[in-house]
C-alpha cells in the first residue's frame, strides 16, 4: 500500500511479539527511517517487563541480512506476546507509547514517564526504575549507556493526539477478545500400559489439587493417554456479532483519517494461536481491517 511513491508496509501476523520483528524488518527496508511514537491498539498494553536476555538485544553482526534473522530468531526465542514494547523501545524502534484500550475494557486513562536500559550497554540485563533526572549522572550514563527513557499514555482512540506518523499496531482482541484463553487448552500424552495402571499413584498426589492443572486417562485403538489441562476458571471474553464489530472497526479507521495520523508502517496481530482472538473472529477482522485501512494508507 502506497502513501505518494513511498511503499507503506502492512505486516499481518499470528502473535504480538513477532511484531519486534517486523518493526525491525522496516527499519532496514527504509520504512522506518526514525524513531517514532507507537499507536498500539489492543486488550492488553503488553508492558511486560523481561528481566534478562540470553542473547544481547543489540546486534553487532555482519550485514543486513544477518541482523533480520537474528532479529526474528530473538522475537521468537527471548520475547512473549506481552513483553515486546519496552524492548523495542530500548532498540530506538519506538519513542513514546500510547495504549488505545477499547471502551469495553472500561480502563482508566493513564500516564506515565517509563524508562528502560541495559546494564553497561550490553543488552542482557535490564533496569526500568531509572529516575527521569538520572539521565545527567555521569555515573549513570557510564552504567547505562543505551537507556532509554519516554512516556507511557493509555486512552481511547478519539482521545489520541492529531496529525502524528506513528507506528501502527492492532491486535484483533481489541474488537473479540477472550482472556480466559487457558479453559480452552488441553494436550494429550501418550503413556505406558504400566503408567496406566497406576494412574491412582499420580491422582492420590495431596498437592494436586494445589497445582493449578486436571488431569484425565483414557484408552484409543488400544493406547494408553493423559490428558493434561489448566484448572477451568471464569469464562471472561468480549465476542460480540460480526456486525457490530464491523462497525467498530470502521469508527476506529475513521478516527485514524479525521485525526490525520500517518502510518509509516502498519502491524496488525490475529492473537489466535494464543486464543485471545478465536480464529473464527480473526478470519472476518482481518479481511475487514485491512480493506478499510487502504484509505489510511494513501
Amino acid at each position: 500500500m502506497k502513501r505518494g511513491k513511498k511503499e507503506i508496509p502492512v505486516y499481518v501476523f499470528n502473535e504480538h511479539n513477532e511484531a519486534f520483528y517486523y518493526w525491525h524488518r522496516a527499519r532496514i527496508e527504509g520504512h522506518l527511517q526514525e524513531t517514532l511514537d507507537l499507536f498500539h491498539i489492543d486488550a492488553h498494553d503488553d508492558m511486560g517487563k523481561p528481566s534478562r536476555f540470553k542473547s544481547s538485544i543489540h546486534f553487532h553482526g555482519p550485514s543486513l541480512e544477518a541482523k533480520l534473522d537474528y532479529y526474528e530468531r530473538f522475537a521468537h526465542s527471548e520475547l512473549s506476546i506481552a513483553s515486546f514494547i519496552f524492548p523495542a523501545v530500548l532498540c530506538g524502534l519506538l519513542r513514546n507509547v500510547y495504549f488505545v484500550f477499547p471502551k469495553w475494557r472500561k480502563f482508566k486513562p493513564a500516564r506515565k514517564r517509563r524508562s528502560i536500559a541495559s546494564a553497561f550497554g550490553e543488552g542482557k540485563d535490564l533496569k526500568y526504575t531509572i529516575k527521569p533526572d538520572a539521565k545527567s549522572n555521569p555515573m549513570v550514563e557510564k552504567a547505562y549507556p543505551d537507556l532509554k527513557q519516554f512516556h507511557y499514555i493509555a486512552l481511547e482512540a478519539e482521545k489520541l493526539p492529531k496529525n502524528r506518523k506513528v507506528v501502527l499496531d492492532i491486535d484483533m482482541d481489541f474488537f473479540a477478545c477472550r482472556d480466559s484463553t487457558h479453559n480452552h487448552f488441553a494436550y494429550e500424552l501418550e503413556i505406558t500400559r504400566e503408567q496406566f495402571q497406576n494412574k491412582n499413584v499420580l491422582l492420590a498426589d495431596k498437592t494436586l489439587p494445589f497445582s493449578g492443572f486436571e488431569f484425565d486417562f483414557f484408552e484409543r485403538e488400544g493406547r494408553c493417554f493423559a490428558k493434561i489441562a489448566r484448572t477451568k476458571g471464569m469464562d471472561i471474553f468480549h465476542l460480540p456479532p460480526e456486525e457490530e464489530i464491523g462497525c467498530e472497526i470502521d469508527k476506529l479507521v475513521n478516527i485514524l483519517i479525521e485525526k490525520g495520523i500517518r502510518p509509516a508502517v502498519v502491524t496488525i496481530c490475529r492473537s489466535c494461536d494464543s486464543g485471545y482472538c478465536p480464529e473464527e473472529y480473526s478470519r472476518f477482522i482481518e479481511q475487514r481491517l485491512v480493506e478499510k485501512l487502504k484509505p489510511l494508507l494513501g
